[in-house]
């Protein structure tokens, strides 16, 4: 699409040929930037964010693109537009060097299958906001359920965590596992029987099914867990 230099409102320009420039000037980014939206839906933010600019401040705009190397939001785009080119230009940058949410998703996959596997700081962080629903997949009645919950909700914290990440300067790095603090060695033989809970074969099988039939009940699989615990302690044990 060409644009000529011109004073006049853009009212002729289609906005779904703006989206398409869009999309050949910075594919990849445009990409994590539209991430999961449909293109009716770009469209029409499009036409909305460029009402009343003239041809020569979307020419300007679209120069801001190509300089950056990647694409804003349809209201980002309109500042740009409008010369309003300081604000958000880093934060967007550094946002755009992080992995896309799906991309994050499959390593963090492949992560909790094999614990050396490197992922990010920002796949850690998002998978920490929601690794109870991870867990509950296994114990779930309906796990393909319970998985699809859990991918969506790791997804949606991704991307608010890069987000901050990239308000906050943060960039994306491996995580690393934090040094596990050095502590004095305690004698247990000297501590009190009271602190050192001992459960049979008999009390683990019992646990583990009592567990279960929790879980049908509608309790979660740590509340479940917990649950079992509590009872088997007011009964006394199994002898």
């Amino acid at each position: 699409m060409q644009l000529t230099a011109s004073n006049q409102a853009l009212g002729p320009i289609n906005s779904a040929q703006l989206v398409g420039v869009f999309k050949a000037i910075a594919p990849r980014s445009f990409e994590k930037t539209f991430d999961g939206i449909a293109t009716a839906q770009i469209n029409t933010a499009m036409k909305i964010c460029i009402d009343g600019l003239t041809h020569d401040q979307v020419n300007f705009g679209l120069s801001q693109v190509r300089d950056n190397g990647f694409c804003p939001d349809p209201a980002m785009f309109r500042k740009w537009c409008l010369g309003i080119t300081g604000f958000g230009t880093e934060q967007q940058r550094l946002q755009d060097t992080f992995k896309g949410k799906h991309a994050a998703l499959a390593n963090i996959l492949k992560w909790r299958g094999d614990s050396k596997h490197a992922i990010t700081n920002a796949e850690k962080d998002a998978y920490d906001r929601c690794y109870e629903m991870f867990e509950e997949i296994t114990w779930a009645k309906n796990a393909d359920r319970a998985m699809y919950l859990a991918y969506e909700a790791f997804k949606d914290n991704y991307v608010e965590v890069i987000q901050a990440f990239a308000e906050n300067g943060i960039c994306q790095s491996i995580w690393e596992m934090p040094k596990a603090v050095e502590r004095k060695q305690v004698n247990l033989a000297m501590a009190p029987n009271s602190m050192l809970p001992e459960q049979s074969a008999e009390e683990k099988a019992w646990i583990e099914s009592r567990t279960k039939e929790l879980q049908v009940d509608g309790l979660s699989f740590p509340k479940a867990l917990m649950q079992a615990g509590r009872e088997l302690k007011l009964t006394g044990g199994i002898t």
